[in-house]
């Protein structure tokens, strides 16, 4: 019995798609110059390859994928997404502006010199920027009917997005890297000197609170006072120097609530959360351990805390010291994904991600204070994220004709925006729309990986006549909207907003949705500070250029 591949895969769409998925993802797992290419590099190459020795799928494939993908960028975005706004978010949304405004403007001086066919301009700006949400906004505007045409086929104009993306994406990946990796030694600038500095001035060299004077996991142990210090516990915490929360004292049989001005006399057994470090000098400082079942007895749990409260926003959480007061630890700080370095002295946004260790009922406490506790929940709401989708499609359809031109949000951009609304809802109200991370990111990620497949496979027929005609013209452009976008903003950022060096490379690598990029710079700051310019810049990316790919398009 022979088997042929080929004709098996042709026969079986299931069999292609997934196939294609698995090999991509194999692929993306691949190093280049050090870096992992990534899947949807790796999707993207084997769905060309493939798409080479004639193989395709249906095209509702890629545009129910895409469909997936844009929804949930909108619903990541959603909870930061107005906040980014705010305080020194106005400097992020400046340079999202710049690096989308810049690469544009060159697409269209590049087409008032040369003469590629429609939906090359578009996929070489979303290529060279690294953006699949412009890939997807440019791909709907001629799908819908909003894209330029000329005499061209809908269905061509795609093919050549495809393509223009598929040859200049890689070369945009790598065009990024080079650029925070030179532009350092090019300026003279000490990235390590620069993070540190940055670390001093707004306090992040301080590690979070209840971490800075422990290492290791928290327990819970008890003390017996050794002396009748008469000091109240608030005036023991400042002569011990320790961040003192007892969760109980005991006097004799009677329990008292640990209130600041509890005078603690000899005898009291005080139970406490601490690091490790802690609890050795507690020891020393306090008296011996005593094992007592009533005050050891808590429920210790881990949550994560999303900001909501509005009050909190743009403050610190060493301002009113809102987890430290309650003795529970902050493990981790997140925003649009990204990890954030940990300190008591980082301005919190609208959205951000606490990952909070502590005894229930104080880390209730605290998560009232700041928003409110992420539900451990493991269904999702299909319903209204199919009548999310269904919103963003209908809103996509809606245009308005001024002559001959048809303007409109596009698919994508109804999808956008529905997203972000429900997205922005459910933070606000948990029981709303209820889609937990773990589902969020699968269907992120397939959709995304269903799309570039289909971009691939779409693409492949026509990937080796492109590179002999027009590859060498259009990968030279694609550098060029790779460097000079990340050039003028890197300038703008110097000159006019005056923002620390090393912020700032980590705002461009997200006005340029490049998270290898970041990856790379963090490592040679030596410092995540990076990471906090590119969650300020990375939301915002996403949605201009997810308008700019079907702009280009429209033009």
């Amino acid at each position: 019995m022979e088997i042929e591949p080929l004709l098996l895969l042709q026969q079986s769409p299931i069999l292609l798609i997934f196939t294609v998925l698995g090999i991509g993802y194999l692929v993306g797992n691949l190093r280049l110059l050090g870096n992992p290419l990534g899947a949807t590099i790796g999707v993207l190459v084997v769905g060309l390859i493939f798409g080479h020795w004639g193989l395709n799928i249906a095209p509702m494939v890629g545009t129910f994928g895409f469909a997936l993908f844009i929804f949930s960028v909108g619903l990541q975005a959603g909870p930061s997404f107005f906040s980014a706004f705010k305080a020194d978010g106005v400097r992020y949304v400046i340079l999202s502006v710049v690096v989308a405004g810049v690469g544009v403007s060159l697409i269209l001086l590049f087409g008032a010199f040369t003469d590629l066919p429609p939906g090359y301009d578009a996929g070489l700006f979303a290529g060279a920027l690294t953006s699949t949400p412009s890939l997807a906004g440019a791909s709907d505007a001629f799908r819908s009917g909003l894209g330029n045409l000329g005499t061209y086929a809908a269905e061509d104009a795609i093919q050549n997005v495809s393509i223009g993306y598929a040859i200049t994406y890689l070369g945009g990946t790598l065009g990024t890297i080079a650029f925070v990796r030179y532009i350092p030694r090019l300026t003279g600038m000490d990235l390590v000197k620069e993070a540190a500095n940055l670390e001093r001035e707004r306090g992040l060299t301080q590690k979070p609170a209840r971490r800075r004077d422990a290492a290791g996991p928290p327990v819970i142990r008890a003390y017996e006072l050794q002396q009748d210090s008469g000091k109240t516990l608030a005036q023991r915490r400042l002569e011990i120097k320790l961040a003192l929360v007892p969760l109980k004292i005991k006097r004799g049989k009677e329990f008292l609530e640990p209130e600041p001005e509890v005078e603690l006399k000899k005898g009291d057994v005080i139970s406490i959360f601490a690091g490790i470090d802690v609890h050795r000098l507690l020891q020393e400082k306090l008296g011996p351990e005593v094992l007592d079942s009533t005050l050891l007895d808590f429920d210790v749990v881990s949550e994560t805390i999303i900001v909501l409260n509005k009050d909190m926003v743009g403050r610190t959480l060493n301002e009113g010291d809102d987890v430290n007061q309650y003795g529970c630890f902050l493990t981790s700080i997140t925003r649009a994904g990204i990890e954030l370095p940990l300190s008591e002295n980082l301005l919190l946004n609208r959205g951000d991600r606490l990952t909070v260790t502590g005894e229930r009922s104080r880390l209730e406490t605290v998560a009232g204070l700041l928003g409110h506790i992420e539900e451990n929940v493991e269904e999702t709401d299909l319903a209204t994220f199919s009548f999310g989708i269904a919103a963003g499609v209908l809103a996509g359809m809606i245009a308005i004709k001024i002559g001959t031109v048809s303007i409109g949000l596009g698919m994508a951009g109804g999808l956008l925006i529905a997203g972000i609304v429900i997205g922005s809802i459910s933070a606000l109200n948990p029981a709303f729309g209820r889609v937990p991370r773990p589902a969020r990111y699968l269907l992120r990620e397939l959709g995304l990986m269903l799309f570039m497949a289909q971009v691939g496979l779409n693409a492949g027929g026509g990937i080796v006549e492109a590179l002999s005609s027009v590859g060498p013209l259009i990968i030279v452009m694609g550098l060029a909207i790779t460097l000079i976008p990340a050039i003028v903003a890197y300038t703008v950022g110097r000159k006019l907003l005056k923002l620390n060096p090393a912020l700032l490379l980590g705002s461009v690598t997200g006005a340029m949705t490049s998270t290898p990029a970041l990856n790379v710079l963090n490592d040679m700051a030596k410092s995540p500070v990076p990471a906090l310019g590119y969650a300020g810049t990375y939301t915002i990316a996403n949605v201009l250029l997810t308008f700019a790919g079907a702009v280009i398009a429209a033009l």
